[in-house]
């Protein structure tokens, strides 16, 4: 019977490369410089790059041979599950796994829906780190135990489940955006859609999330921690005349 942090892949299993070759995408140098050591350990795995920006992880992707993308869990903000699919359909041997040191866990479920093959919180020790990358390098999907057994306890309707898990995904996203503070235009410009059309999420947002205003979805984004706390906008911001005419 499979470890409860372990969640069996559908997929077939992949062969294990003799040594597992992984590429660190996080923008702090602290981050990457601890699990570079960490890894530096393991004799059958090798950090073969580091990336600080998206454009460095697709660059690196191109010219280099990766089994494991370490990619945290904030790199690119609302974007992540866009380009965790982006790294699916593109390099297809290359496994996706997300660490979050720094928030709660709400969007696990998302992101490895999009194609994330594991995903380990705050809590993760060395060991499980370990573990989860020599498991999704053969084709497995992996979660802490801790996380393991919260959404086990989700799906049985055990607890009660934050109100922005009924959002869609773009929704969802739009809800992040405009929790860091993003603006308006730049959230429509960033989607590729028009202002009418993420006038729209935003009062689909406000109605599932029974709130009123622009600064209440910045309450909740921040309270929920949604948005890391260095990039969240204070919920006093003063209203830009494309919020105003949002009916903010």
């Amino acid at each position: 019977m499979p470890r409860l942090g372990h969640m069996p892949s559908i997929s077939p299993v992949h062969p294990t490369p003799s040594r597992i070759r992984l590429l660190i995408a996080d923008d702090r140098w602290v981050v990457r410089e601890g699990l570079t050591r960490m890894i530096a350990q393991c004799p059958d795995m090798k950090v073969v790059g580091e990336a600080a920006a998206w454009s460095e992880v697709l660059e690196r992707l191109q010219g280099t041979e990766v089994d494991v993308l370490l990619l945290d869990a904030w790199f690119g903000g609302p974007k992540l599950r866009g380009r965790v699919r982006e790294v699916r359909d593109r390099h297809t041997r290359c496994r996706v796994l997300v660490l979050n040191v720094q928030g709660r866990d709400e969007d696990a479920l998302r992101l490895l829906g999009t194609g994330a093959a594991g995903y380990l919180g705050k809590d993760h020790s060395r060991e499980q780190l370990v573990d989860a990358i020599r498991q999704v390098v053969r084709g497995a999907s992996y979660v802490s135990p801790s996380l393991a057994s919260r959404l086990i306890s989700d799906s049985r309707g055990v607890g009660r489940r934050p109100r922005h898990a009924t959002l869609s995904d773009r929704e969802h996203q739009v809800l992040c955006m405009f929790g860091a503070g993003t603006p308006f235009k730049q959230i429509a410009a960033e989607l590729g859609v028009s202002p009418k059309t993420v006038s729209t999420y935003r009062s689909r947002i406000l109605e599932k999330l029974k709130l009123n205003t622009n600064a209440a979805i910045i309450r909740y984004a921040v309270e929920h921690r949604l948005v890391p706390s260095s990039t969240a906008a204070p919920s006093r911001r003063q209203k830009s005349p494309t919020d105003r005419s949002a009916g903010g």
